[in-house]
């Protein structure tokens, strides 16, 4: 055998997905196991671009699958199970964010000042730089924008199934789209002449 078929072979078919799905609804343990091994890596890297880097993404990958284990009768199987765990996704990190920005409040609040972010500056290049202030632009969006701007730009999903995934029209997704841009836009100008 050729290591063309031999991949071949190896790779999931569409069969074996759909047959993963609808052991995963039912609650196989095994199955879940395995969705686990298939799309924690995702699902990590998705958290983290839409926590804006800030941390805490580890705590909502389990909180993600958790939230699958526990939901996992409530698959369908009508749409991908990626589709799917990427709506828990942006959920849990919005409860996330939600519960941080209170929390950062109250704690401000008590303390009598306001809560200030400074990120790290430990670049060592100008790339490197150049990507904290990417990072630090989309991590000062507001949730709503930063959520279509990682699901566009970063997780390459047209229009279409960010408004599915998000429970908004296609025009809103564009909307937010384009409030992102500009704020994108202002912010790391600012940064340029900063720089300067």
């Amino acid at each position: 055998m050729n290591a063309v078929a031999m991949i071949h072979d190896s790779a999931p078919s569409e069969a074996d997905d759909a047959t993963l799905e609808r052991r995963f609804a039912k609650g196989d343990a095994e199955a879940f196991e395995q969705v686990v091994a298939l799309y924690q890596s995702r699902v990590i890297r998705l958290a983290g671009r839409l926590m804006g880097w800030q941390g805490g993404a580890e705590d909502i990958v389990q909180d993600v699958f958790l939230s699958a284990w526990t939901k996992s009768h409530t698959y369908r199987g009508d749409a991908p199970l990626w589709n799917w765990l990427t709506i828990i996704t942006v959920n849990r990190c919005r409860t996330h964010l939600r519960r941080k920005a209170m929390l950062g409040r109250l704690t401000a609040g008590l303390m009598g000042r306001s809560e200030e972010f400074s990120p790290a500056s430990d670049a060592n290049s100008l790339a490197e730089e150049s990507n904290q202030r990417v990072r630090a632009a989309m991590g000062s969006l507001p949730s709503r924008d930063r959520e279509v701007v990682v699901l566009l730009y970063l997780e390459h999903r047209r229009p279409s199934e960010i408004a599915n995934v998000l429970g908004i029209s296609v025009n809103a997704v564009n909307v937010r789209l384009h409030r992102a841009r500009q704020k994108l836009k202002v912010l790391l100008e600012g940064a340029d002449g900063e720089m300067s």
